[in-house]
């Protein structure tokens, strides 16, 4: 296993992410927006695989009963997630999750 190198990002979301009912990281592909969001979810959703894939698009609740947080990787593989994300978080998911 590779050791994982702090991110600059890392002080800022160690500050806010508790605190945000989502959070989205933007940026290069290689760049460890992956590694960095693992070190804080408490479940991982990988979109990139078919059958989790699946699972959530059948039942996209789920991302609101896994424990938190949830770091929902590779959204752009089923975009409607976030709009189950948004409406979570409007009905009031709670922060850090």
């Amino acid at each position: 296993m590779i050791d994982y190198r702090r991110r600059i990002i890392d002080n800022t979301l160690d500050e806010l992410q508790p605190h945000l009912r989502a959070l989205s990281i933007h940026g290069p592909k290689g760049v460890g927006k992956t590694a960095t969001a693992m070190r804080r979810a408490g479940s991982v959703i990988d979109l990139s695989l078919p059958a989790q894939r699946e699972i959530v698009a059948a039942d996209p609740s789920i991302l609101t009963r896994l424990p938190g947080p949830v770091l929902v990787d590779e959204w752009q593989r089923l975009p409607e997630m976030w709009d189950h994300v948004r409406r979570a978080v409007d009905a009031g998911s709670p922060p850090g999750h």
